[in-house]
């Protein structure tokens, strides 16, 4: 999926059969009943405040092998900062991770900030304080400040699931506030509409081995806080979409935060801003951050991307 300069939006499929080892991956999925964590309410709060506990996963020892590395505290949040040991950098990235605004970082994500690391990318991983303790007013202005103090080289905001959201919330916070823009915005799998409101979602729960309607419906109420979880600054959906850079969406469609991606896309066409979906038939939530075979083809993808990026 190369830059369209003709077009504003594009809209790619790839169909391809799953991996075995993927077919049986998904089915342990199923088998530990992973969707569990975000099924009910109580539930959803109980394993949140459990993982919190745990804290966030630091960069792992492989990790810490292949990049150099280094934290440091601003705004109550620990900011991780890793790149390449051998090569000057082109490109920054400022992950924001996913987990429903509940759920802290885990190794997994470490997978994909190697992979990112290879454009050359420095990358940028908060972790940012979490629902139902923290809330969207409380978080977004220390992630805008994050952004806002980066200079040097082109920045990407890119995110994952809940991340997803706030990586397009900060492009339009910065083109609201006159910030220079970011040079891409990359969206992973996003939770666009915290109210998951759109019927076809309860159509494709079915076929989601990840995640549950009920309990994602109230981590984003809690991250809400004050504000109503349709608000563009918690579902980035319902926000003005003209003037931002230009947005490239991954998903799968056994995800039920895929419903969303169409009303996005119907939106961004209508605003005539850009906008490039790339879909994955069979591939479930976050597939590009587990260690499956479509997870290393897409993750190969995404550094294929930014290198484009990096060399305009």
């Amino acid at each position: 999926m190369d830059e369209k300069k003709e077009t504003t939006v594009s809209w790619e499929r790839e169909s391809r059969r799953r991996h075995p080892w993927t077919v049986l991956y998904m089915l342990g999925m199923r088998i530990r009943r992973d969707s569990e964590a975000f099924s009910g309410v109580e539930r959803t709060r109980r394993q949140a405040l459990e993982l919190q506990d745990h804290g966030d996963a630091p960069p792992t020892w492989w990790t810490r092998r292949r990049l150099s590395g280094w934290a440091e505290q601003r705004d109550g949040m620990t900011v991780w900062r890793l790149r390449p040991r051998r090569r000057r950098p082109r490109l920054r990235v400022l992950y924001l991770h996913g987990g429903g605004y509940v759920h802290p970082l885990t190794a997994d994500y470490w997978r994909l900030v190697r992979a990112l690391s290879r454009v050359p990318a420095e990358v940028i991983v908060p972790f940012y304080p979490l629902a139902p303790e923290a809330h969207a007013d409380d978080v977004l202005p220390r992630l805008l400040d994050l952004y806002r103090s980066e200079s040097g080289l082109p920045v990407v905001v890119m995110g994952d699931s809940a991340g997803g959201a706030l990586a397009v919330e900060i492009a339009m916070l910065a083109r609201d506030r006159g910030l220079r823009p970011p040079r891409r915005v990359v969206c992973l799998c996003p939770w666009l509409d915290a109210t998951l409101a759109d019927p076809a979602v309860a159509q494709v729960e079915s076929n989601d081995p990840m995640l549950a309607e009920s309990g994602l419906r109230a981590a984003g109420r809690w991250w809400a806080g004050a504000r109503d979880p349709a608000d563009p600054l918690v579902s980035p959906v319902r926000g003005r979409l003209e003037g931002l850079p230009r947005i490239d969406v991954l998903i799968g469609d056994r995800d039920i935060l895929r419903p969303a991606i169409d009303d996005f896309f119907a939106r961004a066409r209508a605003a005539g801003a850009a906008v490039d979906v790339h879909e994955v038939c069979a591939m479930f939530h976050v597939w590009m951050t587990r260690a499956v075979p479509e997870g290393r083809r897409t993750r190969r993808w995404l550094v294929r991307r930014l290198r484009s990026i990096a060399t305009r």
